[in-house]
């Protein structure tokens, strides 16, 4: 009698299990395209607050970074490029679990100009599952996600995705 229960209690634990993960992924928050930009609230090196609302009515380009990463690191020189030379969309750097020390660090070797976001606690991050860096997200006017890509990108390729999908 006893053996026969066995193979039914390893049922009714795997379907716990399945019910239990598919709850949690249920629960995930993502930003696809489609799908509208999903707000945060995250402060600069200052310690002056940025909302996505503040651009409301403007394109944004969201790029989670890493200093630890060596695609965000080499892909880094083009989006200094679009930052200063494209006018027609706000470039957002997301700070992905960095320090607001080694932010300044990198910001002061760099010498870059660029508005970069602590996401120190990976809030912001995890709400847009982002998990591997740079990830990159083009929000319309509107603020909905036009285009979304991870992988290193150039000031060219952004430039043709915006004006091909958010203007």
């Amino acid at each position: 009698m006893g053996k026969k229960l066995v193979p039914i209690f390893v049922i009714i634990a795997a379907i716990g299990v399945i019910g239990f993960l598919m709850d949690g992924l249920g629960e995930k928050v993502s930003a696809n395209p489609g799908d509208e930009a999903i707000g945060f609230e995250l402060k600069d090196i200052n310690g002056d607050i940025y909302k996505l609302s503040d651009f409301k009515g403007e394109t944004v380009v969201l790029n989670f970074f890493a200093t630890w990463c060596q695609p965000c690191i080499d892909e880094a020189p083009e989006l200094e490029a679009f930052g200063k030379e494209y006018k027609d969309a706000k470039l957002i750097i997301i700070a992905k679990g960095e320090s607001k020390k080694r932010m300044e660090k990198y910001i002061a070797e760099s010498n870059s100009e660029l508005l970069y976001l602590l996401d120190t606690k990976e809030e912001t991050s995890n709400e847009y599952s982002v998990i591997g860096q740079p990830d990159t997200l083009i929000i319309n006017k509107d603020g909905m996600v036009v285009e979304r890509f991870t992988g290193p990108t150039t000031k060219n390729r952004l430039v043709e995705l915006i004006e091909e999908k958010a203007s």
